[in-house]
């Protein structure tokens, strides 16, 4: 009976050697120096806040566009009559307001010569306050008026590639619904997935080569994040052998000049540039 036990205790003491051992004799190495992902991008959704028929479409899907290039136009007819007739009105109140600054003057150099009623020098004051606020309206009135109509003809806020169109010319167009999808090549990246073993030599800022199929030379960019948590998770305990299959995901940007050359979806793989 001591035999065993003796027995027992030395090889429970074998184990617990063994695995203290371990992580020396066997560590855990990194899964791969590439890592596949995907490209993606982060699209532009233009539309007018008015409603309205579309009159033009001047893109099509996969257009490049410069900035500042018209995309599309919406029938702005009601919005033209109403621009022209407060531009209209704003200049008859200038008209209006002009004679009352004259009158005023007037007044006012009769007053201190005392030869004007102190009433009709009030009267003429009034005239002239009334006729600077509604001045000051009709204004405002032409700007709104100018927006409403500017807005029914949008550019494009950026250079880039035209991904989608989602109207034709003499549909009609809900306010706020996007007519035109832009992917400016700034707003592309790579999400790739890194295995727990390799999330250590991941960090963000870092410096990443993107191979894509086609290409003969890596396109760069930099690490932008790292997620804070396992993509899957497997409903073990995170022992040695499993926690290599959880794996992380991380998103890159690209450098400028490399930004036009990925495409939405593409497959890539993905490696630390100082690795290579």
């Amino acid at each position: 009976m001591k035999t065993r036990l003796v027995r027992l205790l030395v090889l429970l003491g074998l184990i617990a050697i063994a695995w203290a051992a371990w992580p020396r004799l066997f560590p855990v190495k990194p899964v791969s120096s590439a890592w596949p992902g995907y490209g993606e991008g982060e699209f532009v959704y233009i539309a007018s806040p008015i409603g309205g028929e579309v009159e033009t479409l001047d893109v099509k899907r996969g257009d490049q566009v410069a900035a500042d290039a018209r995309l599309f136009r919406l029938e702005r007819t009601e919005e033209k009559a109403a621009r022209e007739e407060a531009a209209e009105t704003l200049q008859e109140t200038r008209t209006q307001l002009d004679k009352a600054k004259l009158d005023f003057d007037r007044a006012k150099a009769l007053r201190e010569k005392k030869v004007i009623a102190p009433e009709n020098y009030d009267a003429a004051r009034q005239i002239l306050l009334g006729a600077q606020h509604a001045a000051a309206a009709r204004q405002r009135t032409l700007e709104q008026a100018d927006w409403r109509y500017s807005q029914k003809e949008q550019t494009a806020p950026a250079a880039g590639l035209v991904y989608d169109t989602y109207f034709r010319p003499g549909e009609w167009v809900p306010a706020g619904q996007p007519v035109v999808s832009l992917l400016p090549p700034e707003y592309l990246k790579v999400r790739f997935f890194v295995p727990e073993p390799d999330l250590g030599r991941v960090a963000a800022g870092a410096p990443i080569l993107i191979s894509v199929d086609g290409l003969d030379q890596p396109l760069t960019g930099k690490v932008s994040f790292v997620s804070p948590q396992a993509e899957y998770t497997l409903p073990i305990i995170y022992s040695r052998e499993n926690r290599a299959k959880l794996v992380f995901l991380v998103e890159g940007s690209l450098d400028p000049e490399s930004a036009g050359k990925l495409h939405p979806g593409a497959p890539v793989e993905v490696r630390l540039a100082n690795e290579k």
